[in-house]
């Protein structure tokens, strides 16, 4: 049986990484919105999205707001974030502009419940840690929130260790994960792991979603579509059962949508 996710996590647009308004790779003129930054998470409370943000581990063992493993995309460093410590990271501006890589602990003093929150918890080795540095970091927040990861044993660990916390099991064609064997890819692209995981939501890649597999998913789970770039894609979305995490494009609410149709 499907489980009742909470209003904001199954009917309202998340904002991916936030509103943000600067392409991938590139400088800031004139004062644009970098991905996953305070400005990001700012526009989308101000719009009154929910916000996706990613987090990765600092040298110093917490949890950062960060995408990808290395500063090189949108600080212009090669240095990996695994290596610098919370105040190192401070120190870098992300895309040309005045904002820099934040602490999750930092994040959520600054959005503080004003709109939900999505943490997905990126991959990578020590996932224990990985796991319990979020949980450290979302401590006694009492904004509303969830967690999710292409990991199913972090989304386990959750599970065990704070099982009151939601929890949302991502998949897609994993055509980045390295180090998957065939058999392995296989079986996380269709939820093998969620026995293990046992999420209350599914977050799945809008690409390789087809009619049938969204409607595997949804007769065992919610199911939370990823990445949205457009209305018609998201009214798809909507038609198939499930919500969005969307960026690039102001979206319409589904009454809206709705009105628009007729």
């Amino acid at each position: 049986m499907v489980s009742a996710l909470p209003e904001w996590l199954s009917t309202r647009p998340v904002a991916h990484r936030g509103l943000h308004s600067v392409p991938a790779g590139a400088d800031a003129p004139g004062g644009g919105i970098p991905e996953n930054t305070l400005a990001a998470f700012d526009a989308a409370v101000e719009a009154g999205f929910p916000i996706e943000l990613d987090v990765q581990l600092s040298a110093d063992d917490q949890a950062v707001v960060f995408h990808d493993r290395d500063l090189l995309r949108l600080c212009g460093s090669p240095e990996p974030v695994r290596t610098l410590r919370v105040d190192q990271l401070r120190e870098h501006r992300v895309a040309g502009t005045d904002q820099h890589p934040p602490s999750l602990a930092e994040t959520l003093e600054f959005i503080a419940g004003r709109v939900p929150v999505l943490v997905e918890i990126k991959t990578g080795p020590q996932r224990n840690l990985r796991a319990s540095a979020t949980a450290a970091a979302l401590g006694d927040y009492s904004g509303e929130l969830a967690v999710q990861s292409f990991d199913p044993f972090i989304v386990a660990w959750f599970r065990r260790n704070s099982p009151l916390t939601l929890r949302g099991q991502l998949s897609g064609s994993l055509a980045d994960a390295g180090g998957l064997n065939p058999l392995s890819r296989a079986v996380m692209r269709n939820l093998g792991f969620n026995a293990v995981s046992r999420p209350h939501f599914v977050g799945y890649e809008f690409e390789f979603l087809s009619e049938v597999r969204a409607r595997l998913i949804t007769r065992r789970w919610p199911l939370l579509v990823w990445t949205i770039t457009s209305q018609a894609d998201m009214d798809r979305v909507h038609q198939l059962g499930g919500n969005v995490i969307f960026e690039g494009f102001s979206p319409a609410s589904r009454e809206e949508a709705g009105r628009t149709a007729r």
